[in-house]
C-alpha cells in the first residue's frame, strides 16, 4: 500500500487550493460589501437632500430684462449649494443667480429667491401665458458625499405686452 504519501499530497494539494479560492472570495465579498456602503451612503444624502417650488407656478411673470424671479425652499435635511442651482425653461438652459447676492448658506427650511436669465428664450414665448417644464437641480455641501435633487414641474410663465 504505497497510495498513502500520494494521499497526503493530494490532501494538502486540495486544501491549499480550498484556501486560496476562499480568500480570492473573500476578497470580492469585502469589496462588494465596501460598494454596497458607499452606494447606502450615497442614497442616504440623496434622500436627506430636497428643493422645492414655493412660488405660484401658474403665475410666473417674465419680466423685461428677460428673466423671471423664483423662490425656492430647502425642503431637505441638509445644507443645500446657492451655488449650484441649475435651471431649465421648455428645455433651455438658464443661467442662475442667487437675487440678493450676498446669501451664502442655505439652510433646511430657508427659501431664497432667485434670477433665471436667458435672452434667447424671450423670442420664443408669446404675449400672456407660457406654459412650460421647469427643471431646477440643487446639491447639498455635505462631506464625502453630495446629495442631488431634481424638480420638474410645469409653470405658466406670463410675457407681458
Amino acid at each position: 500500500m504505497t497510495s498513502g504519501p500520494s494521499e497526503i499530497i493530494l490532501l494538502s494539494t486540495g486544501l491549499i487550493v480550498a484556501a486560496l479560492v476562499s480568500g480570492i472570495l473573500l476578497g470580492t465579498w469585502d469589496d462588494m460589501d465596501d460598494v454596497l456602503d458607499e452606494r447606502g451612503k450615497q442614497g442616504a444624502e440623496d434622500v436627506r437632500t430636497r428643493v422645492s417650488l414655493v412660488s405660484d407656478p401658474i403665475n410666473i411673470a417674465w419680466e423685461d430684462s428677460n428673466n423671471v424671479k423664483i423662490h425656492l425652499q430647502n425642503s431637505g435635511d441638509t445644507f443645500l449649494d446657492v451655488n449650484s442651482v441649475g435651471a431649465a425653461l421648455a428645455g433651455t438652459t438658464m443661467t442662475v443667480t442667487i437675487t440678493d447676492g450676498i446669501t451664502t448658506e442655505w439652510l433646511p427650511g430657508e427659501t431664497v429667491q432667485f434670477t433665471l436669465t436667458n435672452g434667447g428664450l424671450h423670442g420664443s414665448l408669446i404675449v400672456g401665458d407660457n406654459d412650460l417644464l421647469m427643471t431646477v437641480s440643487a446639491s447639498s455641501t455635505a462631506t464625502g458625499y453630495t446629495g442631488l435633487d431634481t424638480l420638474r414641474e410645469e409653470v405658466r410663465i406670463v410675457k407681458p405686452a
